[in-house]
């Protein structure tokens, strides 16, 4: 019995640090996106670092106190790579057999419209209806036919171009879904207060 309670908490710990490390990563790509210049390393680890800190004493990451002091630990000093060590953290416990990237597709939809609490949809750019659900948001794919992006194996042949709007917590979890994704990364096209359009492609 013992051993089955820590199996448990050992995965629960491999779930937990995974999405601090991806919330972290997301933080650390918003203060990338919005600098005018490159940012060097050690800034990078700073940045990482002083968003980190307090997560140290939550409650809340009380179950991986422990690796996550080693994480910062590790990545002090001049050759320290705090980014590189969390990427490692995102995924670590999901299975390593690869799925057509259709079926990963559709599985990041189904997270994207459980986590939202809507339903994506898929519209010609010049035929997206803007004023959709005004008091939710509104997530639509910009394409004729979702099909053309995928060849007869499932494969992903083609991005997929995709709008967003709603508040930024929301904007968040969307794309904070496709930073934790193992099949694919996104391009930002535009962005404003209100809305953002990316890129979806393969990572």
């Amino acid at each position: 019995m013992q051993s089955s309670k820590q199996a448990r908490q050992s995965a629960d710990a491999n779930q937990l640090l995974s999405e601090l490390a991806v919330h972290a990563l997301l933080h650390l790509h918003f203060k990338l996106h919005a600098s005018s210049r490159p940012i060097p390393l050690k800034e990078r680890n700073d940045l990482l670092q002083k968003w980190l800190k307090p997560k140290l004493k939550s409650n809340r990451y009380k179950l991986i106190k422990k690796p996550l002091k080693s994480l910062t630990q590790q990545a002090k000093g001049e050759n320290g790579n705090l980014e590189a060590l969390l990427e490692r953290c995102v995924g670590a416990n999901k299975p390593s057999n690869p799925q057509p990237h259709l079926d990963s597709y559709l599985l990041l939809i189904n997270e994207v419209e459980k986590k939202l609490g809507t339903t994506v949809l898929l519209s010609r750019p010049e035929d997206v209806d803007l004023s959709h659900d005004q008091h939710g948001c509104l997530l639509c794919v910009l394409s004729d036919n979702l099909n053309q992006h995928f060849d007869d194996n499932n494969a992903m042949i083609a991005p997929i171009s995709m709008l967003f709007r709603g508040p930024m917590s929301q904007r968040s979890l969307f794309l904070g879904s496709i930073y934790a994704s193992n099949t694919f990364n996104y391009e930002v096209q535009y962005q404003d207060e209100q809305f953002v359009r990316i890129s979806l492609e393969l990572a």
